[in-house]
């Protein structure tokens, strides 16, 4: 806002008509109005602002998230997000579970989404649990693991499982693989599509592979552990705990596990 643009405000104010407050200024009319219009559009910014203070609502939030939840509800639930809380200004990091903690205890982020490790709450952090997840045991429809009707140990272990990786003490690191042949990746679904194109088998959350099994590029093998739970569960930071944003989308995340 310009201090001009008060001056004319005023002078409207003052004169009570355009027609007069552009005499007074020695202005035209047009310029007039177009100042009052942009006068008009910094206010409202203002007081919108200031409702969305008082309502609760985190002016920044910072997001870290594992892909357990397709990429396509995530960005419906962040479009959803800005249009419930436009004045929220969002940063969102992707990183594997096992990294999501670690990046709330060193406040790199404000609060965390994912299949992460059981925590219980300890200091500045609340850890709470929104929904049990469906884990599938898969391979693609031609890998010989799914032609058997009756996968045993011995079996898996014969075949490379493609499963998660993440940074440990600075060393990137296979997630406790269930064979010594593996193929790690960082994102799920980088895992989804390597075992779609036959390089292996792995567990994977229903939510990610849902669309894949339903078009059976997918298919759960006939092992007795290949349908288990993990928990979704959010980790907030002592800032981000109770606000209006992460209780919204706590609720969101909750909504659409339950569903699926």
């Amino acid at each position: 806002m310009k201090t001009s643009q008060i001056k004319v405000f005023l002078a409207v104010v003052r004169n009570g008509t355009i027609a007069a407050a552009a005499r007074e200024l020695n202005r035209s009319r047009t310029t007039i109005v177009t100042d009052c219009r942009r006068f008009d559009q910094v206010a409202g910014q203002i007081f919108a602002r200031c409702q969305h203070h008082f309502s609760g609502a985190e002016s920044v939030l910072r997001i870290a998230r594992d892909d357990s939840v397709p990429e396509p509800m995530w960005r419906d639930i962040l479009r959803r997000l800005k249009i419930r809380f436009p004045q929220t200004s969002l940063s969102v990091w992707l990183a594997t579970p096992r990294e999501l903690p670690r990046l709330v205890k060193s406040q790199s982020v404000d609060v965390a989404y994912g299949l992460m490790p059981e925590l219980l709450s300890e200091g500045y952090h609340w850890f709470r649990e929104l929904a049990d997840v469906r884990m599938l045991t898969v391979a693609a429809p031609d890998h010989p693991l799914s032609q058997l009707n009756r996968v045993t140990q011995d079996d898996l272990i014969s075949y490379t499982e493609v499963t998660l990786a993440s940074m440990q003490n600075d060393r990137l690191e296979a997630e406790s693989p269930e064979t010594a042949n593996y193929l790690a990746f960082t994102q799920y679904e980088l895992i989804r599509d390597a075992v779609i194109d036959g390089a292996g088998w792995a567990d994977l959350p229903l939510p990610l592979i849902a669309d894949a099994l339903t078009q059976r590029t997918l298919k759960v093998i006939h092992h007795r552990s290949a349908k288990w739970w993990k928990v979704f569960s959010a980790l907030e930071s002592e800032q981000a705990q109770g606000g209006a944003v992460v209780g919204w989308l706590a609720t969101e995340l909750e909504q659409y596990l339950e569903s699926v």
